[in-house]
């Protein structure tokens, strides 16, 4: 299997720079997905720490889904979290290319930085 890759920095890479930087063992696309709606939002949020994971992760996924075109911010709401609606529909795909996609996203966010 071929990795996946953007420009220069390849999903291996990034798995391997992420671990590094914060001495994990597992890094997954959910962690990176939180690590990307943390750094969107800026700040860690009140709340219970399980349901701010997550909407942490969802912050990350609409990120992503802004950055490919198929979302648009419109501001943010009075705790500072992002609004985002619908610019134009996902097209249908299985879960695989899915993880492609996603994959793909997070490597070109990653790096842009």
């Amino acid at each position: 299997m071929a990795p996946h890759s953007s420009g220069s920095l390849t999903w291996e890479a990034l798995v391997e720079r992420i671990r590094t930087q914060f001495q994990v063992e597992e890094v997954s696309e959910e962690a990176l997905l939180f690590l990307i709606g943390l750094q969107e939002l800026g700040f860690y949020p009140d709340g219970e720490d399980k349901k701010v994971k997550l909407e942490l992760i969802r912050l990350g996924t609409a990120v992503l889904l802004e950055r490919a075109g198929f979302l648009q911010r419109m501001g943010t709401d009075n705790e500072g979290w992002p609004i985002f609606v619908r610019h134009r529909p996902l097209p249908p795909a299985n879960p695989a290319d899915q993880r492609r996609f996603l994959r793909s996203q997070i490597l070109d966010y990653f790096g842009a930085l």
